[in-house]
């Protein structure tokens, strides 16, 4: 009993040494250990005088210095931030004014567009449509004179109409002249019929003027000379 109690006397000031060194590694692999936190670990052991505080000052110090080169960073960037959120307005503005000058230019086209639009448009109305067009006028007198007795008699059926032979070898285009005379519109078409007879064609004049009251147009005469020899001409209709 006596020799276990000198025993545990002489090793007892090494114990102490022992944990007073892993207390100073603990402090020195954690940095965020505090100055208050390690005194309060150095006054549960009565070897604090061996424990060198000069390390963990440098360790708070520099936790200290990091949080404030941190700080002083976030501070550069949120000063960096708001001088390049100053400058989008500028950008802006100039990109507006661009993308307005586009969109304008764009307006002028689709204008311009929808402008030559509606006057084909308008033409083929007129073309189709009215009345009054050299089409509609043709169409009423070939009508007659595909059903007169003496056409088919001539040219046998079926009667053909074309018009004027163009470049292309059509034969659609009518020739038609308008004019005014007294006041009121006139027409005069020309275009050329021919039947089953081989070899026979014939040459349609005729003549319309606009009523003033109804706004349509009547014919005036409508004949027709067959290329014979002697000339035969076949009058169809004669308002004169």
């Amino acid at each position: 009993m006596v020799f276990l109690t000198a025993v545990l006397k002489s090793a007892h000031p090494r114990l102490r040494l022992a944990r007073s060194r892993l207390l100073l590694q603990a402090c020195k692999a954690q940095s965020w250990i505090s100055t208050p936190i390690l005194l309060r670990l150095a006054e549960r052991s009565p070897c604090v005088y061996q424990i060198p505080n000069v390390p963990c000052r440098g360790i708070v110090l520099d936790g200290r210095r990091r949080n404030a080169r941190d700080q002083s960073e976030k501070e550069s960037g949120q000063v960096s931030i708001s001088r390049s959120d100053r400058s989008l307005p500028g950008v802006s503005a100039t990109q507006k004014v661009k993308q307005a000058g586009r969109d304008f230019t764009y307006l002028i086209v689709v204008l311009i567009g929808l402008g030559v639009t509606g006057g084909l448009l308008y033409v083929v109305f007129q073309e189709l449509f009215s009345s009054s067009s050299p089409s509609k006028i043709y169409g009423k007198a070939f009508d007659k004179c595909k059903s007169h007795p003496e056409v088919i008699g001539a040219f046998g059926e079926p009667i053909k109409g074309y018009g004027e032979t163009t470049r292309r070898g059509r034969r659609q285009h009518v020739g038609h002249v308008e004019y005014l005379k007294d006041g009121v519109k006139h027409m005069r078409l020309k275009f050329y019929i021919a039947g089953s007879e081989p070899g026979l064609q014939g040459t349609v004049h005729a003549e319309s003027k606009e009523n003033p009251e109804t706004g349509k147009y009547e014919f005036r005469y409508i004949f027709v000379d067959i290329d014979t020899y002697p000339k035969r001409t076949i009058i169809v209709e004669d308002n004169r």
